[in-house]
């Protein structure tokens, strides 16, 4: 079926259908066929362009986004039982589920265009000094896709031409060879792709992005040494800082000034590529981040919240690491000029009614992807980030850790990312740690530094901790929360204010079966080389 689609989509990427005139008999002047398709810059732009909108599916109901991928975790809930996203946690998804068919047909589509282009750009009819690059950011782009499948589906067809009808039932293709062709395509970009762009093109990959793609794959794949040696690699470039205010790094305000850390991003444009990360306050309830998403996040000492003297689990939100505050809305926060709270009985006397599920079911919402300035969705809204030089700073910790073991270095990444949150770092309050122990904070680090950026998913999959963390997903009872102001002044729970800690979601995880995601029902009964992964 991935075979059939292709000369379909060469023909949706790169002519323009159109029918003969009878009376003339000749073809129109506007006509793009595959003879003439490449015949000036402007037509190769194009087709590139092409390739770069598979990143990001544009149907509303695929949930298929960085934060929607995270209610399939252990850091999100998604309450909606009619979205797709609700299956997965449950142990209840299935071939014939939308999530899989989806995702494998927005990554084909891309590596189907990509194809394209590597493959008949060298019979260009122009020259232009941009087409190395441009090659490099098909093949860029075409590692990305391959990356998106290995991680939800392991083995899968590995297709480097637009192929043809006579050869449309391909087999799976052993993971290891995938990542060797990802690789390669990494190492022909990176030695293509410029260091930056002008202000116009931003959103084109760079060499950084490349290097740092790299960076990632290899850590995927428990290539230690090369992992660290590939994000070293893209510290010693001295291009890429940390943004100094984490919060402000998720505004559209400062999207431009958080170029420093973000190394690839898909940007908006105003009514005519919508963003899915624009949400006003009040908006769109169905993502409530968990209770164990919250506990994950440690007190300003740098200590967990069951090891340090300054948590109270009647005033559990206070003195916590400032990330917590910029990334989750949590019962009594003030935002904007409104206090968050469960509604009571009389109107508020905030500047604004606040909903009755303002809290979510689980008590919690995210702040990271809210801008309370924007109010048009249609005009205004954010850029999505696909890599931020702070996964790099994990990237080189975890990989550093496990080759050479909680060296100077590791301690100095991740008290980088402290610093710039503005918390105790981890050197001072956790010196001298063991290796296992390193590995532990890392890992905690990154879940809390990178929350709802759609990488919490392939982290439990390949540190093969799923039955550890996929259980019962928890949440603060709203009910508790009714009346009484937010004790935030320290005194405490009240009689009209608990924190009562409540199950939102039963969830279960088969390690059989759930580290890959089902290869789609559709593509089975098309190709009988496919084979299904275990368990379903």
């Amino acid at each position: 079926m991935i075979m059939k689609k292709y000369k379909l989509l060469f023909l949706a990427c790169l002519t323009l259908l159109s029918s003969c005139d009878d009376f003339l008999e000749r073809e129109p002047l506007d006509f793009v066929s595959p003879d003439n398709y490449l015949e000036n810059e402007n037509q190769a732009e194009k087709l590139l362009n092409g390739v770069y909108e598979c990143l990001m599916n544009h149907t509303a109901n695929a949930r298929l986004f960085p934060i929607h991928i995270a209610t399939m975790t252990d850091d999100a809930f998604d309450p909606q039982p009619w979205h797709d996203t609700t299956e997965w946690p449950r142990g209840q998804g299935n071939a014939n589920s939308a999530m899989p068919r989806l995702k494998w047909e927005q990554d084909y589509k891309g590596i189907a265009r990509a194809n394209v282009f590597i493959n008949n750009v060298a019979s260009t009819k122009f020259s232009s000094k941009n087409l190395p690059r441009y090659i490099g950011e098909a093949k860029f782009l075409r590692a990305w896709y391959y990356t998106d499948l290995i991680t939800f589906f392991g083995d899968v067809p590995l297709v480097l031409e637009p192929g043809d009808l006579n050869n449309s039932k391909p087999h799976r293709t052993p993971k290891d060879q995938v990542v060797a062709q990802i690789l390669k395509d990494l190492e022909d970009a990176i030695a293509s792709l410029p260091i930056e762009y002008s202000e116009d093109e931003l959103g084109r990959i760079t060499k950084g992005a490349a290097m740092g793609l790299k960076s990632r794959v290899l850590l995927y794949q428990g290539d230690w040494t090369n992992a660290a040696k590939a994000a070293k690699d893209v510290m010693d470039l001295n291009l890429y800082t940390l943004f100094p205010d984490y919060q402000g790094l998720f505004l559209e305000v400062n999207e431009r000034a958080a170029s420093c850390e973000i190394m690839m991003r898909r940007c908006y444009t105003p009514k005519i590529d919508p963003s899915y990360l624009y949400y006003p306050l009040g908006e769109w309830p169905a993502f409530a981040p968990t209770k164990q998403l919250a506990d994950s996040y440690y007190m300003n000492d740098g200590l967990p919240i069951s090891k340090s003297s300054k948590y109270d689990p009647q005033n559990p939100h206070m003195n916590r690491d400032p990330r917590f505050a910029a990334s989750l809305f949590y019962p009594g926060c003030q935002y904007l000029n409104f206090m968050i709270k469960a509604p009571d009985p009389e109107i508020s006397k905030d500047s604004i009614q606040i909903p009755s599920w303002l809290l979510n079911s689980t008590g919690y919402r995210s702040k990271k992807h809210f801008d309370g300035t924007l109010t048009n969705s249609e005009d205004e809204g954010r850029d999505t980030y696909f890599m931020r030089y702070a996964e790099i700073l994990l990237n080189y910790a975890e990989a550093l850790n496990e080759s050479e073991g909680p060296v100077k270095a590791v301690y100095d990444a991740i008290d980088a990312l402290r610093d710039r949150a503005h918390t105790k770092r981890l050197s001072e309050a956790m010196p001298n740690l063991s290796k296992d122990a390193m590995r532990i904070e890392i890992r905690n680090e990154r879940r809390v530094e990178l929350a709802f950026e759609g990488l919490r998913w392939a982290d439990i999959r390949r540190w093969k901790i799923g039955e550890e963390v996929m259980v019962d997903a928890k949440g603060l009872d709203n009910t508790k929360l009714k009346a009484g102001m937010y004790p935030g002044d320290g005194k405490g729970e009240t009689k009209d204010w608990k924190y009562v800690t409540i199950t939102v979601d039963q969830r279960q995880f088969n390690p059989k079966r759930d580290y890959l995601w089902p290869i789609p029902q559709n593509e089975m009964d098309a190709n009988e080389n496919m084979v299904q992964n275990p368990g379903y």
